[in-house]
């Protein structure tokens, strides 16, 4: 008798260690999603939501020991200008031979309105977000797949910065045949303090750089001079590569035309919203003026 209560109690003991250690692990693994979570998602002002895409206001993200500048928030810009910027970003992927796109039309039409709305609604300590979810030409062309891209976008000293955290990354969904948990593996954005771990390239455009910080360049940051894109438009200029800006050969965009009407309003509408200076604005209009 005195050997089975010894047994019972031992038994009885194993399984409240073991209870108790599933208990602290489900603590940690909570405490390690409300982590993640705080880490972009607290306090945000939710744009846009469809499932796992999202365009987001933050509050900027910190960088120990450096004081982050404000943005200039709000800014107004034409969903347009937004699309035009964005739709002008292209890549280089390992062993290929073709620059591509990095958003793909119906991602445009779905960033471009939300990202305009989150610049004029953001504070000078807030970012705008988001994560992009598009479908691609898998391999040999025979289907399609699923591939995300996310980012962190806010303008400061006159120009518009775009920080990735992943493009074109294979998408996994959080379901039975794939999982994975985003709250341990959010679609998060990139963030000032490092640079993402990436294989892509991005190639250099005209009237974009790089962002050159303590750590040197940064070739996941791109740096977007909207009023210079705005005033190539106005003069109905086509922007040319420089030679050596990745080797890939994009596709023409095809060339519209527009009336001297057209590049005068162009013009006039950037000089109302302070992208150009007095001088640029009567040069350009003088040149605009000679086709007359």
């Amino acid at each position: 008798m005195k050997k089975d209560t010894v047994a019972f109690s031992v038994a009885h003991r194993v399984r409240f260690f073991a209870v108790l250690t599933l208990f602290s692990l489900g603590t940690v693994g909570c405490s390690m999603v409300d982590s993640v979570k705080t880490s972009f998602e607290k306090d945000a002002k939710q744009l846009f939501k469809s499932r796992e895409q999202y365009v987001r206001i933050v509050k900027q993200d910190a960088v120990k020991g450096v004081k982050v500048p404000p943005n200039e928030h709000p800014v107004f810009f034409d969903t347009d200008q937004i699309r035009n910027a964005l739709g002008s970003l292209e890549i280089m992927m390992p062993g290929q031979s073709k620059s591509l796109p990095v958003f793909s039309k119906p991602e445009l039409d779905t960033l471009a309105p939300y990202v305009r709305q989150g610049l004029s609604e953001a504070g000078p300590e807030e970012d705008v977000i988001f994560a992009v979810i598009g479908d691609y030409k898998a391999v040999y062309g025979l289907a399609k797949t699923p591939k995300y891209t996310t980012g962190r976008v806010f303008y400061r000293e006159g120009k518009l910065n775009i920080i990735f955290g992943k493009i074109q990354e294979d998408y996994k969904s959080y379901g039975l045949y794939a999982p994975e948990d985003r709250r341990l593996k959010p679609l998060a954005p990139g963030v000032r303090s490092a640079a993402s771990e990436h294989v892509w390239t991005l190639l250099y455009q005209p009237d974009q750089e790089f962002h050159t910080g303590p750590d040197g360049q940064r070739t996941d940051w791109v740096v977007l001079d909207l009023a210079s894109m705005e005033a190539r438009a106005a003069m109905d200029e086509q922007p040319v590569k420089p030679a050596g800006s990745g080797g890939g050969q994009a596709q023409a965009m095809p060339k519209v035309e527009k009336t001297v009407e057209e590049r005068l309003k162009t013009l006039n509408d950037l000089k109302d919203k302070k992208l150009i200076s007095e001088e640029e604005y009567q040069q350009k209009r003088a040149d605009i003026l000679k086709d007359l």
